[in-house]
């Protein structure tokens, strides 16, 4: 794995994957994918249970290193897993302290994410007295520990309720100013409020890999002269139109989201 960013004009390359694959025995659970991620932006990694998604992010953030392929790590990675890994007998503050100790890190400059997502008052608490949605506030804390250059999120969003799906949203748009961030996430409504680029993958291979542009696909139907006229435009067509003549609009929705096109792939 590589350590230095790699500038392409204005663009920044921070993550570098070339003919990956991975075996379990015999089991090939990635077949020869391919894919970058850039300083400043949210890239979504996304499939079906089984995929090779979470075996992709172990090779990522280190945790993995037998396999094919190249993989360049332009930076340091800070990184979330799905599975909850914490000392349940242990108390907020200590597990907290614990991590800032092994990331040489001072125990006041993680207060602002402790303050941020509102754990002040659980600092006592033993872990095994959290919610779900607080254990995983913790974690997700362990991960930004060391102001990472590349923020890798396996399921964020478990455990979660609505008001702090919204914090985590507002933080995952804040980082990226000066991060890469990749998700991966089964909650594809969430993933689509923040991602610029997706891949997504099936049985180990990638069958989509790019922008969202089907985000911008809108159906809309408008009453002309007695008669309902169907049509599917671009984003800011049907701005136009919705300005332009409003009282003759009878139907209008996004065509495409993430989810459809995901269903759609796998």
């Amino acid at each position: 794995m590589g350590f230095f960013s790699f500038r392409f004009g204005e663009i920044m390359l921070m993550v570098e994957v070339k003919n990956l694959t991975k075996y379990f025995g015999n089991k090939k659970v990635l077949n020869n994918i391919s894919f970058e991620v850039y300083k400043g932006e949210v890239f979504a990694f996304l499939g079906h249970n089984g995929a090779g998604k979470t075996t992709t992010l172990r090779i990522l953030a280190g945790i993995i290193k037998d396999y094919d392929g190249i993989v360049n790590i332009y930076g340091t990675v800070g990184y979330l897993p799905e599975e909850r890994g914490l000392y349940k007998e242990e108390t907020v503050k200590s597990i907290l302290k614990f991590f800032c100790e092994l990331a040489e890190v001072s125990f006041d400059e993680i207060l602002h994410w402790i303050d941020r997502l509102n754990l002040n008052k659980y600092l006592d608490y033993k872990i095994k007295e959290l919610s779900k949605g607080n254990q995983q506030k913790v974690q997700i804390i362990i991960s930004l520990i060391k102001n990472p250059d590349i923020v890798i999120l396996d399921e964020p969003f478990s455990g979660l309720d609505v008001v702090n799906v919204r914090v985590l949203l507002d933080i995952i748009n804040e980082l990226k100013k000066d991060k890469s961030i990749i998700i991966s996430s089964h909650r594809l409504e969430h993933v689509e409020k923040v991602c610029d680029r997706v891949a997504i993958l099936k049985e180990g291979n990638i069958v989509y890999y790019g922008k969202l542009k089907f985000r911008e696909k809108v159906y809309i139907e408008i009453l002309d002269n007695g008669k309902i006229l169907k049509k599917e435009v671009n984003k800011n067509e049907a701005i136009n139109i919705l300005r332009e003549m409003p009282e003759k609009v009878v139907k209008y929705e996004v065509k495409y989201s993430l989810e459809d096109i995901f269903l759609e792939l796998i």
